[in-house]
C-alpha cells in the first residue's frame, strides 16, 4: 500500500504560488523536524517514507520544487530514487547521509542531483545549506575585486557598531539594537577583529563548525544572509558586510566589539 502524506491543509495545488517540497525520510523523528523546519520557509510538504511510495505514486516529479531525500531508507538506498528524480526532470534534489564513494557523488551530480550532504550535523545543517542554495552565488566579471560600497554618512556615522557578546546584540551607531543568534555573533566579533581587511574566510568556517567543507561553507553563507537582512531590516541602511570573493567578507562602517 502506498504511504503518501501531504502535510498542508486542503489538496496538492490549491494553493498556487506556495512552493511544494517531497521529502523522503523513513526516520519518523527526522522526517518531523524537516517538514516543520521547511514549512517556516513556506514550502508544502509532501512526506513519502519509501523511495517506492515516491515511484508509485508520482509521475510528474517536476511539480515539486524541492526534493530531500534521506541515503537510508528502509526499502532503498536514496541515491537510486535522487538520480530517478533528477532524471525526471525534479528541481533541487538534495541527498543527505553517508555518501563517502566519490565516484557516486560524482555520478549524482552529474545526474542533475543539485546537492550532496555528507553526514549532516542534524536539521539545522540540511535546512542552512538548503537556504544557501537557494541565493545564487554572484561571480564578478573581472579578476579586480570589487570596490567596496561605503557606508551612508550621517550625523551619527562618526559612532562605530559596537558587537555585544554576552548580550548577543549589535548594536548600530543611532542605538537601534539587532538581536543575534551565537553564530552571528561570531561572525561580528570576526569582522570587528580585522576592520580594514576581509575575515579569513576558512578561519570563519572552522570556529562556527569545527571543519572546512562544502556544506560548512554554505551554511556559513546562510548565517552571513540572515545577518544581512537583519541589519537592512532594523536600521534601514544599506547593507554594510561586503563580499570580497576568494578572501572573505568586511564590515565597511567602523566596528568594535565591547566585552560587557
Amino acid at each position: 500500500m502506498v504511504v503518501l502524506q501531504v502535510l498542508e491543509k486542503g489538496v496538492m495545488g490549491q494553493l498556487p504560488g506556495k512552493p511544494s517540497a517531497l521529502v523522503v525520510v523513513s526516520d519518523n523523528n527526522l522526517a518531523k523536524q524537516l517538514t516543520e523546519s521547511l514549512h517556516i520557509q513556506g514550502y508544502k510538504i509532501v512526506r513519502a517514507p519509501l523511495a517506492r511510495d515516491c515511484y508509485s505514486a508520482w509521475s510528474s516529479p517536476e511539480r515539486f520544487s524541492l526534493c530531500v531525500i534521506d541515503q537510508h531508507l528502509e526499502d532503498q538506498p536514496g541515491h537510486v530514487l535522487a538520480k530517478y528524480l533528477a532524471d525526471n526532470k525534479a528541481k533541487n534534489v538534495v541527498l543527505f547521509g553517508n555518501l563517502s564513494d566519490a565516484e557516486l557523488r560524482l555520478g549524482l551530480y552529474r545526474a542533475g542531483v543539485s546537492l550532496l550532504l555528507r553526514e549532516p550535523e542534524g536539521t539545522a545543517e540540511i535546512i542552512a545549506a538548503i537556504e544557501a542554495m537557494a541565493t545564487p552565488v554572484q561571480h564578478s566579471s573581472s579578476p579586480k575585486p570589487a570596490a567596496v560600497l561605503p557606508f551612508p554618512t550621517n550625523a551619527s556615522g562618526k559612532i562605530p557598531w559596537q558587537v555585544k557578546a554576552l548580550q548577543r546584540e549589535l548594536i548600530a551607531p543611532d542605538g537601534q539594537i539587532v538581536a543575534l543568534t551565537r553564530n552571528e555573533v561570531k561572525v561580528c566579533l570576526a569582522l570587528a577583529d580585522a576592520p580594514t581587511e576581509p575575515t579569513n574566510r576558512e578561519a570563519l568556517t572552522l570556529s562556527l563548525y569545527g571543519r572546512f567543507d562544502p556544506s560548512a561553507n554554505r551554511a556559513l553563507d546562510a548565517v552571513i544572509k540572515r545577518l544581512r537582512q537583519k541589519i537592512v531590516a532594523k536600521v534601514s541602511a544599506v547593507d554594510p558586510i561586503t563580499t570580497h570573493y576568494g578572501e572573505g567578507h568586511r564590515f565597511t562602517a567602523p566596528i568594535i566589539a565591547v566585552n560587557q
